[in-house]
C-alpha cells in the first residue's frame, strides 16, 4: 500500500521484545521532548516491559512514557496539530490493517503523521518489501533510507 505524501514510514527490526523496548524508548523520550503525540498500536503489548524499564532508567519524561496510549482508536485525541507518530507492531496481518487504518483516517487531512513498524527479524522478512519505508530505526536512532 503506497503511503500519502505526509505519511512517513520507517521501520526497525527487533529480536526480542526486551529489544525493542531498548530500542524504543530513546526514540519515544526524544520525540516527546518535541511535543509528539505518540500512540501505540501493538498486537502482543509491551507495556508492562516499558513500564518496568522506565522505572529503573533516568529518563526526562517517565510520567509521559507511563501515561501513554496503548491500542487507543486512531481518531482517539487527534485533534492537535502535533506530529502524530504511530508505533505498530505485530504480525504481517496486523501490521497491514493498522497502517491501512492509520492511511485511511489521515489519507485527507495534512496532519504531519509518522508509522513506525516493528518488524521481528525472524517473522517479517517479507514485509519490508511491502512498505514504502523512508528511514529505519536502530539502536543507534533513526536513519534514512537511500
Amino acid at each position: 500500500m503506497e503511503s500519502d505524501n505526509h505519511i512517513e514510514k520507517t521501520y526497525c527490526l527487533y529480536a526480542s521484545d526486551w529489544h525493542l523496548t531498548i530500542m524504543l524508548l530513546p526514540f519515544i523520550n526524544k520525540n516527546l521532548d518535541e511535543n509528539s503525540k505518540i500512540y501505540m498500536k501493538f498486537e502482543n503489548s509491551i507495556e508492562d516491559k516499558v513500564r518496568l524499564l522506565t522505572n529503573k532508567m533516568e529518563i526526562k519524561n517517565k510520567d509521559e512514557i507511563k501515561e501513554m496510549k496503548w491500542n487507543a482508536e486512531i481518531s482517539d485525541e487527534d485533534y492537535s496539530r502535533n506530529k502524530k507518530i504511530y508505533i505498530v507492531s505485530g504480525s504481517n496481518e496486523y501490521i497491514t490493517e493498522m497502517n491501512r487504518k492509520i492511511e485511511q483516517y489521515y489519507g485527507k487531512r495534512n496532519d504531519e503523521v509518522k508509522i513506525i513498524n516493528c518488524l521481528d527479524v525472524l517473522e517479517n522478512r517479507k514485509a519490508i518489501k511491502k512498505f514504502k519505508y523512508n528511514n529505519i530505526l536502530t539502536t543507534k536512532g533513526e536513519t534514512a533510507i537511500n
